[in-house]
């Protein structure tokens, strides 16, 4: 018969054993494939998709979207620090998104990664619910950015669009046969629909609303654009999804890189 104490020699053993033919800690994963600015796949035997937490990327021209301006900037420096690479994770109050996600921050050497984009102007700080861990660092970050004035925070003359965008232009009487899909439209702003503590809305062409909320204005204040002002009466091009919010289609705008005034 094994004494105790032998008995908890064995287990120590087995744990040191155990250990050493797993030497990747649990919160840590290869990069496999970078997606876009903000999202990867990793090597998880479970999770294959990670969406970065606190940030907002371009989204990246594919055969059924519209690009944004910069977002092969930010895929591309995405690559760079993770591609082929060891991360590790870390998550905050909720782990995963509706689409199944994992949502989390991402370190490299000791650098976080969701910071690093937004400190290059190539992501722009996104907060919703209770993922707040790394709120302060992350908006810090975007300060540095907007003085440097560096990619999406630069001269609104850099912001280009994918060429293969045109393929994706409708009118906008058209937006109701595009509900849930990214578009680009074009077409003149003649009205302000309403304008509140929490939301403006801007009607294009009396067929498509343009919403842009409270706290999404200070990215069109920091470049002195006050869309109740400058786009009224003015022809634009827009980029995003169209949804539909008692009975009237709109196009939720959040920076002015997706939303631009026609010569």
């Amino acid at each position: 018969m094994f004494t105790a104490s032998y008995r908890q020699y064995l287990i120590l053993v087995l744990i040191l054993i155990v250990s050493c033919g797993n030497s990747k800690e649990p919160d840590t994963y290869r990069v496999l494939k970078v997606i876009d600015g903000d999202t990867v796949i990793i090597d998880h035997p479970n999770v294959e998709r990670v969406r970065y937490l606190g940030i907002d990327t371009p989204e990246t021209l594919k055969p059924d979207s519209p690009g944004d301006p910069f977002s092969k900037q930010s895929t591309a420096f995405n690559e760079r620090l993770v591609l082929g690479k060891d991360v590790t994770l870390e998550i905050d109050e909720e782990k995963y998104d509706p689409y199944g996600r994992l949502l989390a921050y991402v370190f490299i050497d000791g650098i976080l990664v969701n910071e690093e984009l937004v400190r290059e102007g190539l992501a722009r700080a996104f907060f919703i619910g209770p993922n707040r861990k790394y709120e302060s660092r992350i908006y810090k970050a975007q300060r540095e950015a907007q003085n440097n004035k560096k990619g999406i925070w630069g001269s609104p003359e850099s912001f280009k669009t994918p060429k293969d965008n045109k393929k994706f232009l409708i009118k906008p009487f058209q937006a109701r046969e595009y509900v849930n899909d990214r578009v680009v439209v074009r077409g003149k702003i003649n009205t302000m629909k309403k304008n509140n503590s929490k939301v403006m809305v801007l009607s294009l062409e009396n067929d498509l609303d343009i919403v842009f909320f409270k706290d999404s204005l200070e990215n069109f204040r920091f470049f002195k654009i006050d869309p109740a002002y400058d786009y009224i009466g003015k022809p634009v091009e827009v980029i995003g999804r169209v949804t539909m919010y008692r009975g009237s289609p709109q196009i939720i705008v959040s920076h002015p890189s997706v939303i631009r005034e026609l010569n």
